[in-house]
């Protein structure tokens, strides 16, 4: 499944700034992290259930807004946790 985060402080109207195989992302845990500062709506769909540990996290960061960043600071929290994430960079 395909999550798009952004921050709220982004009031700008952000739109995934690449495809991604609408296929691939049925199949797997897939967060495009348009935004730096959208760590906590990761951290929320974590508590809620809608992303899991026991399968990779694929995240997707843009060339905008600190994504990389972003990106990174998720990937921290999902290995420190017991989970397998991956950080792809799309231009």
């Amino acid at each position: 499944m395909l999550h798009v985060l952004s921050s709220s402080l982004h009031h700008e109207e952000l739109k995934l700034p690449f495809e991604i195989d609408e296929q691939w992302a049925k199949e797997n845990q897939v967060v495009a992290v348009l935004t730096g500062g959208s760590e906590e709506k990761f951290l929320q769909l974590a508590k809620n259930g809608d992303i899991t540990l026991d399968k990779p996290i694929y995240l997707i960061a843009s060339q905008q807004s600190n994504s990389l960043a972003a990106c990174m600071e998720i990937l921290s929290w999902i290995n420190n946790n017991g989970g397998h994430g991956e950080v792809r960079c799309n231009r």
